[in-house]
């Protein structure tokens, strides 16, 4: 989907399409570090940029939907963080920073993507990237039913260098209880979750 097909689907929702708060491994692996700078990548309508900011972050938020960043800001605690409309292809931070977060960001040039917002992370930061994974498909769990467009670990694993250490990088699965979207979901859902320290 591009911006505009995006700008449709978010009109089109009443307060929101996702669920309102980040995938639960993401929760458990921000909370262990100490708050500081933040970007969120593709944050859609928010509820991770407006989570990590709720919890000490200095966050900014980037989609290339303006009708999702839209929903963002009006989000309780949304004035929190800076809302940046842009493509993360083209967009570069001021300065690098401790957290980059990416949350279901899926392009036909997935690992490319991850390679450049693996950039901004700083020396001793952390990159934590979650997305359906191509056995998504044949789970029946919500998702692009594209596998050109979905995760493997081998596939992020691939997008870092060995500035990067790699504390997680695998297959792991959401119940009901974890659904993406706002208004739920039935069945489970099988995720890539990528979570890498830069150590240079």
């Amino acid at each position: 989907m591009d911006a505009t097909q995006w700008d449709e689907r978010y009109r089109a929702s009443a307060g929101g399409v996702w669920a309102a708060e980040p995938p639960a491994v993401v929760r458990e692996i921000v909370s262990a570090l100490r708050p500081g700078t933040v970007i969120d990548v593709a944050t859609g309508d928010g509820r991770t940029a407006v989570w990590l900011a709720a919890r000490g972050w200095s966050c900014t938020g980037i989609d290339f939907s303006a009708a999702g960043l839209a929903l963002a800001a009006a989000r309780p605690g949304g004035d929190a963080v800076t809302w940046t409309h842009a493509d993360v292809h083209e967009w570069e931070p001021p300065a690098p920073v401790g957290l980059v977060v990416s949350c279901y960001l899926h392009l036909p040039d997935s690992a490319a993507a991850v390679a450049r917002v693996a950039e901004w992370v700083a020396p001793g930061g952390t990159l934590v990237v979650i997305g359906h994974d191509v056995e998504n498909i044949a789970a029946g769990g919500h998702g692009p039913s594209d596998p050109a467009i979905l995760y493997t670990p081998e596939l992020l694993r691939g997008a870092l260098d060995d500035r990067f250490r790699i504390e997680r990088c695998e297959r792991i699965t959401r119940t009901a209880a974890d659904a993406e979207l706002r208004g739920g979901h039935g069945s489970a859902a099988i995720d890539t979750l990528l979570h890498a320290v830069r150590v240079d």
